[in-house]
């Protein structure tokens, strides 16, 4: 590990190998990620299963710096395969973590890597860079979700 608690290994890791960096293909929707201050700029794109009650792929594309595409690459592994209950629960969770609300962290999600991030929230300016790819997913999935209540009111 580093001696800088801001770039873990794990971070750096995320960073020059990062997971899902890509369009999903027949995506449900997307969602953009900026941050005019520093030039962070992501895009969040998903696809729910079939029955909708699941994530079937989330991935993401852009440029941002270190902590922001490892946040990205991790968000990804955290949260695809699972519902989107459980996305939510991620979310506001990561919120938590980053913020020091450790009340808002769920005690069942196993961290995994994404526990590398926790010493960010010393670096208030760092945050929103952290943040950044998750609050895209969560627009992103409220698209999908309304998308997809509007498509089994049509039918």
């Amino acid at each position: 590990m580093t001696s800088n608690a801001l770039y873990h290994d794990i971070i750096l890791e995320h960073f020059e190998y990062p997971r899902n960096k890509c369009t999903c293909e027949g995506a449900d929707a997307s969602a953009r990620g900026a941050n005019a201050m520093c030039g962070d700029d992501l895009l969040v794109s998903l696809r729910l299963d079939g029955a909708g009650g699941g994530l079937d792929q989330v991935c993401w594309d852009g440029h941002a710096c270190a902590i922001g595409e490892a946040s990205a690459s991790m968000m990804t592994e955290a949260v695809t395969g699972g519902s989107t209950d459980d996305a939510r629960r991620w979310v506001t969770s990561m919120r938590g973590l980053l913020t020091g609300r450790t009340q808002d962290v769920a005690p069942d999600l196993d961290l995994g890597d994404l526990e590398s991030l926790e010493g960010i929230k010393q670096y208030p300016v760092r945050i929103k860079c952290a943040l950044l790819a998750w609050e895209a997913f969560e627009k992103a999935l409220s698209l999908a979700e309304r998308k997809r209540v509007g498509m089994t009111a049509a039918e």
